[in-house]
């Protein structure tokens, strides 16, 4: 492994020992300050924790304009079922596997901690050519850009932006959709029951990311669940208590959960009938191979379960929202122009909360997408607030930051990169809406699974990224 390698993973290490979850980044946000002042680098934070740190150009360089490294520093905070990891206090342990780095059953956060270990790296570094570098490093990226919407004019100058956030070493990011989340509520109905009580679980997903996933066809727990319970209602008598599943608006459910009332002689033609319809789903979802679903019974013999409309309620909504590709683009068929995430549903107290984060490539579809998701909640009587929309990056072909890219990767891998638009949200699209005339591409090394417990990143295109980086600056 080159030294180079090493020194960008060795800060990755130390950038997750620190709890960094999305909402809860002051600690990281501290950490990148404190870093800057012991490495005597000009740096400052916002109040929404955003951090710009200085690295001075190299000689030679002092004349040419400044640019912008940016990546963000929260991350998706998923771990397996049996996972016992706490991500307010312990640190992510990272697993060396071959050309591979992963974590102990839970996410890695190399999205986007590469990023910052990367930006750190090119500060060490006091024998590369570079322009002035601004390290900027944004907050709730991943719960709807919010840091990256909150920077204030000024607070970075630099007319050209690198964003490290992307997934595919050898493709050059040009565009983006934009995306916004509806939280919809719905007031229940609760009456006693005295029967048996079990758990039902739908576990072991695939998951992923709702932006870049979205099309591959892969399970979502919360519909396969409503699916299940609508099917179990129409032979036995079955009753519903509580219901959870999903973790993240950006994360496809990977797992669901419910607590269900029916009398134990049932038990037997409800095991047999949940084998079946588990068969059923594995044969559609063929990857979906740690697919499970099981039933448990638990130690409660009484208490409060929703009634039979409530129930019905529940179910016919979950069962029409939309879940996954809404519409593909016209300009390119390998592109998913809309689409839609049914990531959460929750049942707190009397309400049951259901989370959508939907996107799309021109705000015209956006709007179609949550429109048809609102006319949904307004026709069960359900209220709704729809927030944290952020603009989509629309790609500029004529970009000189793009030739340069371009240019720079065929010189240092004689192959031509990749140029694509992407259906995930970047924090370039907000960065462009409030500086028309900043040029940006987003890069990054090949990660797999994110938003995921196997969330992994491929070392060499590591290595690879950042010699890319080097020769993009120093030109």
């Amino acid at each position: 492994m080159d030294k180079e390698i090493k020194e960008i993973l060795s800060l990755f290490e130390e950038i997750n020992k620190i709890p960094r979850c999305s909402r809860r980044e002051e600690n990281i946000s501290r950490w990148l300050i404190n870093w800057a002042c012991e490495h005597k680098l000009e740096s400052k934070r916002d109040r929404y924790n955003n951090v710009l740190i200085e690295i001075p150009p190299s000689k030679g360089y002092e004349d040419r304009e400044s640019i912008a490294i940016q990546g963000h520093m929260d991350m998706v905070c998923e771990k397996s079922i049996n996972s016992k990891h706490n991500f307010s206090t312990d640190p992510i342990k990272l697993v060396y596997n071959g050309e591979w780095l992963t974590a102990d059953n839970t996410t890695l956060g190399a999205d986007d901690g590469i990023a910052l270990a990367i930006g750190l790296a090119l500060a060490l570094n006091k024998n590369i050519r570079h322009p002035k570098l601004e390290l900027l490093f944004t907050t709730g990226e991943e719960i709807g850009l919010i840091g990256a919407s909150h920077l204030e004019p000024g607070f970075f100058k630099s007319k050209t932006l690198i964003n490290i956030d992307s997934e595919d070493e050898g493709v050059l990011i040009i565009g983006c959709a934009g995306g916004e989340d509806t939280t919809i509520r719905i007031d229940l109905e609760k009456e006693p029951a005295d029967s048996d009580f079990y758990k039902l679980s739908v576990s072991g997903l695939l998951g992923g990311h709702s932006g870049i996933d979205i099309n591959k066809h892969r399970a979502n727990a919360i519909k396969i669940m409503a699916q299940l319970l609508k099917d179990i209602r129409k032979r036995f008598s079955i009753k519903l208590m509580d219901l959870n599943g999903g973790s993240a608006r950006n994360a496809i459910p990977s797992y669901c959960e419910a607590i269900v009332a029916f009398k134990e002689k049932e038990t037997g033609h409800i095991k047999d009938f949940i084998s079946k319809f588990k068969n059923v789903i594995k044969e559609e979802y063929k990857e979906e191979h740690q697919l499970d679903i099981n039933l448990l019974k638990i130690d409660k013999s009484s208490g409060l379960v929703l009634s039979e409309m409530s129930f019905n309620n529940i179910l016919n909504i979950l069962s029409e929202l939309p879940h996954g590709v809404y519409e593909m683009s016209a300009d390119d068929t390998h592109l998913v122009k809309t689409s839609n995430n049914l990531a959460r549903v929750k049942i707190i107290n009397n309400i049951i909360e259901i989370s959508t984060n939907q996107r799309s490539l021109t705000a015209s579809g956006l709007d179609e997408i949550t429109k048809k998701i609102e006319s949904i909640a307004e026709a069960y009587s359900a209220s709704y607030v729809t927030d944290n929309r952020y603009p989509s990056w629309t790609p500029n072909k004529n970009s000189k930051l793009l030739k340069k890219g371009i240019e720079t990767y065929e010189k240092l891998f004689f192959k031509k990169p990749k140029i694509e638009a992407i259906h995930a949200g970047l924090e370039c699209g907000v960065i462009g809406s409030k500086a028309d005339d900043i040029d940006m591409i987003s890069i990054g090394p090949t990660i797999r699974y994110p938003h995921t417990p196997n969330e992994r990143v491929n070392i060499d295109s590591i290595g690879k990224i950042w010699k890319f980086l080097l020769m993009l600056l120093s030109d």
